[in-house]
């Protein structure tokens, strides 16, 4: 969607100016490889500076320490016999746990052990006092103790000046700690020998007694048993066994009679009651009688109902049916039968059962006190078992048992210093400064707030990057810019403006012909851009006019050299003087228009339709006008006056305008009235913008040799 739209001016004539905002770009998420060079290209200096002071002070507390030697012993701690696992807690035996083993760490570091070892190395021999406890505090600070890893091994390390000294403290640690052990544990045994010895007669005492109790109880109350269990309890096992088995019977007779009666109440004449289906008699009167009745039913089909035969038949088949009644009168006679034979049993058992219960109970208070003295017997005769086996064997091992400490390795006379370790102090000085460096560079950048890039046109403000305008001083060694354009015309200061005005022409669609230069605050930039940019277009050949519109700083005006009482734009505006009377004729194409005097507040002039009216005079004698304008948060009047011309170039000083002031005034900018076609940089210091990257600024010139002409 086209977001321009036609203005017309005073004079009559049509512009096409932008009524969109500015865009932000969207940058790309690529790695940006060269924009990190640049930061540590840019920071240099400064991390240079911060690595080298942490070198310098790495290197200071490193050479002013006093050189140390460090030898090393390494003793174990040993795992305890296993005389005393059955009675731990009479001998209080320690285990080589993390606790026991910093235990013995502790010991090693002891003030107790420092004064044995320094006794043994004379070291308070014809001292005094308090000689001997300044030696021991030394020996005691020069040592230290730690566990390696996990393992049960202790590393003893002693730091002195003298290594052979270092190694014979080591040394005589190990040994005083061993020693140390040993004699611990002859105490702990010896102690633990006579604590058992005198517990175990009591012990001995105290289960004979216990199993006397225990025999004499059983034999009172005649609880015996084989198998651990008394006689009454064996006799209720046998009769529960069988009162269950009884009941169990009784109650499938009671079930087979009750079926069987239900059967027959229901109109059933018994033959399906399952015993009458299991009788071989009932089977066997059931064929013979469907034979007699197949005969029946032939003979009456044959003959009438009084033919002998048939009467014969009849009867026989009767017979059968009452002996088949019979039969099964019998089979219901017989479930009664059995059915009170199994609840006579069963109420036998029951009775029998009810009395071994009955002499059960009466037993049980007898049980319970039996349990009591057996389990007192057990106890003590256990405990008394454990301490004599124990006994017999710290009496066996007393002189024969290891120490729970030796020496595995003892320390050798130390060819290298420990302490101070240069190498590993001096890296450590390098890393710490990279980054403190680094940190202190990410801070600085952070802090920065200016106006550097291309990419911070573009991405941050959302306008167009128009060039950059190199520092005079660092591409020639001229002072004075218009002098340089004129002088040097192939320079890298004079390319640079014709790189800016190509920029301008094709960032519209039609050729501008009146071009307004203004900037954020002042001291930007904008002048000297306004000044340089009119005598590159009227070396072109364009007739061209330059008007400087600040009347505060008077910046075009002062950088030409014309005098500040001349009259000027003030003075043509308010009528005193005519435009022929103002312009001044500047070499070739170019005409300047200073500002003059401005007795009051010029403000109303320039802003109202005597303006307008210059400038569509200016359009009919000039191929190009540039306007100075002022900065643009000052003065409110900067937004009426860029409205008059067709584009409107912003100037930026290179890393040194706020990006916060930039964007208030574009924001400030009505873009329905002013054609802010982009921005660009001045004072751009071409040694320093290679720190920067090829991105940060157009390196053009530097990169492709253009200085050099």
């Amino acid at each position: 969607m086209n977001s321009n739209q036609i203005v017309s001016t005073s004079g009559g004539q049509s512009r096409e100016v932008s009524t969109a905002a500015p865009t932000l770009l969207v940058q790309s998420d690529r790695l940006d490889l060269s924009g990190t060079v640049s930061f540590f290209r840019r920071r240099l200096r400064l991390m240079a500076a911060i690595v080298a002071l942490a070198v310098l002070a790495g290197a200071a507390i490193t050479f002013t320490r006093p050189t140390l030697y460090t030898a090393s012993s390494v003793v174990s701690v040993e795992t305890p016999q296993d005389d005393l696992e059955t009675v731990a807690a009479a001998t209080a035996t320690p285990t080589p746990t993390d606790g026991y083993i910093g235990t013995q760490v502790e010991i090693i570091e002891s003030r107790q052990l420092a004064t044995q070892v320094a006794q043994d190395l004379g070291l308070l021999k014809g001292r005094s006092e308090a000689e001997q406890r300044a030696a021991i505090d030394e020996l005691q600070r020069n040592v230290t103790a730690f566990r390696r890893g996990e393992s049960y091994t202790i590393e003893i390390l002693a730091s002195s000046a003298d290594p052979r000294h270092a190694a014979l403290v080591g040394n005589a640690y190990a040994e005083q700690f061993t020693r140390w052990e040993q004699r611990a544990e002859r105490n702990r045994k010896r102690k633990t020998i006579d604590q058992i010895a005198v517990r175990l007669r009591d012990l001995r005492a105290q289960a004979h007694a216990d199993t006397e109790k225990l025999q004499h109880y059983r034999i009172a109350t005649n609880m015996l048993s084989t198998s651990g269990a008394s006689l009454a309890e064996q006799e209720i096992s046998g009769y529960n066994q069988a009162v269950t088995t009884a009941r169990a019977e009784a109650a499938e007779d009671q079930a087979r009679l009750t079926t069987a009666q239900a059967q027959l109440r229901s109109g059933s004449t018994g033959d399906d009651v399952g015993e009458a289906l299991g009788s071989v008699v009932i089977s066997a009167l059931r064929a013979r009688e469907s034979e007699v009745g197949g005969e029946v039913a032939r003979l009456r089909a044959r003959y009438g109902p009084n033919h002998p035969d048939l009467i014969r038949a009849s009867g026989e088949l009767t017979e059968i049916e009452r002996q088949i009644d019979a039969e099964i009168g019998r089979v219901i006679s017989n479930l009664q039968a059995r059915q009170r034979v199994s609840q006579q049993r069963l109420a036998s058992l029951t009775g029998s059962l009810s009395a071994a219960r009955q002499k059960l109970s009466h037993n049980n208070q007898a049980m319970v006190g039996l349990s009591e003295f057996e389990r007192q017997a057990q106890a003590s005769q256990e405990l008394y078992e454990a301490y004599l086996n124990s006994y017999k064997k710290l009496l066996a091992n007393e002189d024969l048992g290891r120490p729970n400490a030796r020496i595995i390795s003892m320390a050798v006379v130390p060819t290298v210093p420990s302490s101070p370790n240069v190498p590993m102090n001096m890296i450590l000085s390098v890393v710490i400064g990279i980054g403190l460096a680094l940190v202190a560079a990410i801070i600085a950048e952070s802090l920065f707030n200016g106006v550097t890039s291309s990419d911070d046109v573009q991405h941050k403000l959302g306008l167009h990057f128009l060039g950059s305008i190199p520092l005079l001083e660092s591409v020639s060694k001229m002072r004075q810019p218009v002098a340089a354009i004129i002088a040097e015309p192939r320079s890298a200061f004079t390319e640079s403006f014709r790189s800016l005005r190509t920029s301008i022409e094709h960032a519209i669609a039609w050729r501008p012909q009146v071009i307004a230069v203004t900037s954020a605050l002042p001291r930007e930039g904008k002048s000297t851009i306004s000044a340089c940019l009119a005598e590159v277009l009227a070396m072109g050949g364009a007739r061209t006019v330059v008007v400087d519109c600040d009347w505060l700083a008077r910046g075009t005006s002062r950088l030409l050299d014309l005098a500040p009482d001349r009259p000027g734009l003030i003075e043509l505006l308010d009528g005193r003087s005519t435009l022929s009377d103002v312009l001044v004729e500047g070499a070739s194409n170019l005409s300047i228009l200073p500002v003059g005097a401005a007795s009051g507040d010029p403000e109303p002039l320039l802003t109202g339709n005597e303006f307008e009216r210059l400038i569509q005079e200016l359009r009919g004698r000039f191929e190009y006008v540039v306007l100075d304008l002022p900065p643009i948060l000052p003065l409110a009047a900067t937004r009426i006056m860029a409205g008059r011309a067709d584009a409107t170039i912003m100037a930026v000083r290179w890393r040194e305008t706020p990006m916060s002031a930039v964007r208030a005034a574009i924001d400030q900018m009505p873009f329905d009235r002013v054609n802010l076609i982009g921005i660009t940089m001045s004072h751009v210091d071409m040694r320093r913008a290679r720190q920067y990257g090829s991105n940060d600024v157009v390196g053009y010139y530097y990169q492709r040799g253009v200085q050099a002409q």
